[in-house]
């Protein structure tokens, strides 16, 4: 039986796809993508290629079939579309006979949470626990990654501005997070319906985060603490969707009230080791 990973053409369904080659053959992994011939390269490289699409039942039953463990990660669309999408996909698993199913979540998820996102995978949570297939949840904090979309402006003028205050959020790299998931697609029966929350090394502000950047570049950099309304508005400008733009605002919201400041050790005892901090991820991220 083999191991699917969904989104696999994705940033992090490729990072688990890369990390999950190291632990398994490429004969027993397959993949679910919505546009196969963007995945040739995984196709050479002996991995089994299928067509899937959260939108419809019957296409990712057939994608399931012959699966034992799967990954569901999730899409990008508003709350009430990825909701039905995600339960799409549990539903489909179920009737394509799939044992485990692996759900990439979010810290400390919600349904009232101010980052709206949260409610998607609070329901996507219980919907696989209601299921009555084995699981594995990964709770994964904020990507270190998304950090470097502020850079540019930031070397440019020295101000890396977000509503932040003096709010801290663990952030950490996606790679690690993707790691971590090959480690339990590689061995899902040693992680039978456990939930990982799966943090950075510590809460970080983004006055640090300006501070490593500077630190790095060799260039002034300094947090500014933009209103809420203006950081909202050139997101807005920048073609983000709305439900995007909600979300986000939301994220710095609940931040300030120390929703995402707590740390996990779960990512060490998956990985063997810490994660990379957002100190040595931007020094690193930067000097490529």
């Amino acid at each position: 039986m083999k191991t699917l990973i969904t989104g696999a053409t994705g940033q992090l369904g490729s990072l688990v796809v890369t990390h999950l080659l190291n632990r398994i053959p490429a004969s027993n992994i397959a993949v679910s993508v919505r546009t196969p011939s963007k995945a040739d390269d995984l196709a050479a490289k002996g991995i089994d290629v299928r067509h899937g699409d959260f939108d419809d039942l019957a296409l990712m039953t057939a994608a399931f079939k012959d699966i034992d463990t799967a990954l569901i990660i999730s899409g990008e669309a508003d709350n009430a579309t990825r909701i039905a999408q995600h339960r799409t996909a549990v539903d489909a698993a179920k009737a394509a006979g799939v044992k485990h199913l692996v759900y990439t979540s979010i810290i400390d998820p919600k349904a009232d949470a101010d980052f709206t996102y949260s409610a998607i995978h609070l329901d996507t949570e219980n919907y696989i626990k209601q299921s009555g297939l084995r699981y594995t949840i990964l709770r994964n904090s904020f990507y270190a990654d998304l950090l470097m979309a502020g850079v540019p402006h930031a070397l440019e003028t020295g101000d890396f501005g977000a509503p932040a205050g003096n709010a801290k959020i663990t952030y950490i790299p996606r790679n690690d997070l993707a790691e971590a998931v090959a480690v339990v697609l590689a061995k899902p029966t040693d992680h039978l319906n456990a939930t990982y929350d799966l943090t950075g090394t510590k809460g970080v502000t983004h006055a640090e985060i300006a501070s490593y950047i500077a630190a790095a570049t060799g260039k002034p950099v300094s947090h500014v603490d933009l209103p809420a309304e203006i950081h909202s508005g050139i997101l807005t400008s920048l073609g983000l969707p709305g439900h995007l733009v909600e979300a986000l605002a939301g994220l710095y919201v609940g931040a300030k009230k120390g929703d995402y400041e707590t740390v996990s050790k779960d990512i060490e005892r998956l990985l063997g080791r810490p994660a990379e901090s957002v100190e040595a991820f931007l020094k690193r991220a930067l000097a490529s």
